[in-house]
């Protein structure tokens, strides 16, 4: 009998059994019963509260094709902790002929198998609400004392020893001027561009937006107000507005908000400090005007031609081009065979990146220092014992315990990537309404890096290895090239054509690009 493993644990969750150790007793099980493992489906630091688990939908697709009878998962919990979900999966497996056993748990058939089971499962489901409700119970413990509760850290602030906010000396004066200049006249628009050209960046590292400027003068944080869900501080968290001129910002926001003539200065343009001319490389800015019966329109426009007049590139309208990158990013790059290549190009700059890090150094240090820990207690139940010996030993543990806290350190500033979860991440934009602005502003933030318009096509440029800073003109017009320097790990492939002909995906270092021509005008 044909078999298949499925693991998973929780991160959150230190003392559950490891993928390892769930994978050698689900081989032992299959051994002893007879059975042979032809695969296994693994889900590494995700909850099985949810079915978003990508192994396990996987698994769940492979079971339709006939090639294995029996999932072997290392307990009850492993499959499901939410019975909904196991009922409905197991269904869909028995459906195609696929049963589910446990290497650690033993279920009867018969009724009194299944009144055992649904018990194991209804625990399962107790334990990860208890758990959760655990977790949500520490979060507001620790926000009744003022303490950062994960998620961004707003522009201004650090966390301080204390793990509470402080105010960071570097960037406060940022956002201090930011709500002076609103407050003197100055529109979101004029704000943007100036603080994009002093190359100034938001907390997360990109330029700024609307979305995010508005998010920052709306913000209390700023007068010193902390929140967290219904959690509300006065005073919680340090000041760096004053409280007038934080007031005096939120009624023009309220009277531009009302203001007929204002709210076309007040359109989100997404594409803002993504977009580029072909042509000159200049930034494509949002623009509106009003036609001779009063409809407004909005479009972008090459700041070189509208400023300078030294650049002759036509304005696009705003709605056509927001609409044409999501749809192509999901339809052309969001692929199956695109996704996995994406993910083994991340997987490949990763490794390359880890040998250079910090992180790895201090790994192979921790590792050294265990076997020389290893070697003395051996020597020590050999009965080889010097007046050293207890002091060395003494010395490498404590060697070995800062190593262990310096790479936790250095895995909260920079996590490593499971191949996993990048497939999980991409693949989790799909199924969105292409003319939704709310979905259109999601992929075009988390993904696009940077958009170059010419007459006849439009090359996209994407992050996928995390915030890069822009992807040149350059970079983006040779990716089609052999031999560019650019491009020396080049790898191309085509997705299926749509309306659109001779579109080509092209995956670099840290980036990949979609060359897609335009129909004719």
């Amino acid at each position: 009998m044909k078999a298949v493993i499925y693991a998973r644990y929780s991160s959150h969750n230190q003392r559950e059994e490891s993928i390892e150790v769930q994978l050698r007793e689900c081989h032992e099980f299959a051994e002893r019963n007879g059975m042979l493992v032809i695969g296994e489906y693994c889900d590494r630091a995700l909850t099985g509260k949810t079915d978003k688990r990508p192994d396990f939908q996987r698994m769940i697709r492979d079971s339709a094709k006939g090639k294995f009878q029996v999932v072997i998962t290392y307990k009850v919990n492993r499959f499901a902790r939410n019975r909904y979900d196991a009922a409905m999966y197991k269904a869909r497996l028995k459906k195609n002929g696929v049963r589910v056993v446990y290497a650690k748990e033993t279920i009867p058939d018969g009724p009194e198998g299944i009144l055992l089971e649904s018990m194991l499962e209804g625990y399962a489901e107790y334990y990860s609400e208890n758990l959760r409700q655990d977790i949500i119970g520490g979060l507001e413990d620790n926000a009744l004392k003022c303490k950062v509760n994960g998620g961004g850290i707003a522009l201004g602030y650090r966390v301080g020893a204390d793990q509470r906010f402080e105010i960071d000396p570097a960037t406060a004066p940022i956002v201090k001027e930011i709500f002076e200049l609103y407050a003197s006249g100055m529109n979101v628009t004029q704000i943007i561009n100036l603080m994009n050209e002093r190359g100034l960046k938001t907390s997360r590292g990109n330029p700024f937006n609307k979305n995010s400027l508005r998010k920052m003068l709306r913000n209390e944080k700023y007068i010193g107000v902390y929140q967290y869900r219904d959690i509300r501080i006065e005073g919680g968290v340090p000041a760096i507005i004053d409280r007038a001129l934080f007031e005096e910002v939120q009624a023009m926001i309220e009277k531009t908000k009302k203001a007929p003539a204002m709210a076309r200065t007040e359109v989100d343009y997404l594409l803002t400090t993504k977009l580029f001319c072909g042509r000159c490389g200049g930034n494509m800015i949002g623009e509106s005007g009003t036609g001779r019966h009063g409809t407004v329109y909005y479009y972008y426009k090459c700041n070189n031609n509208k400023r300078r007049r030294v650049c002759d590139k036509k304005a696009v309208k705003k709605k056509w081009i927001e609409e044409l990158v999501v749809r192509e990013t999901v339809q052309q790059v969001l692929q199956d065979d695109v996704i996995e290549k994406i993910a083994d190009a991340v997987m490949a700059l990763q490794e390359r990146e880890l040998t250079s890090t910090v992180l790895y150094s201090m790994e192979q240090q921790l590792k050294e220092t265990e076997k020389a820990i290893r070697n003395i207690m051996a020597a020590i139940e050999q009965g080889i014992i010097t007046p050293t010996t207890k002091e060395r030993l003494m010395e490498l543990e404590a060697q070995r315990d800062d190593l262990i806290v310096g790479i936790s350190r250095e895995q909260i500033k920079k996590p490593r990537i499971e191949r996993d979860q990048v497939i999980f991440w991409l693949e989790k934009f799909r199924g969105g309404d292409y003319t939704d602005e709310d979905y259109q502003r999601t992929v075009i933030d988390a993904f696009v890096n940077a958009v170059y318009l010419y007459d006849d096509e439009i090359r996209i440029a994407y992050n996928y290895t995390g915030p890069q800073s822009t992807v040149t003109r350059s970079i983006v017009e040779n990716c089609d090239k052999s031999g560019a320097p650019e491009c020396s790990t080049l790898a191309s492939f085509a997705p299926p054509k749509n309306a659109y002909s001779n579109t080509q995906i092209y995956v670099l270092e840290s980036v990949f690009v979609l060359v897609m021509k335009l129909p004719a005008a």
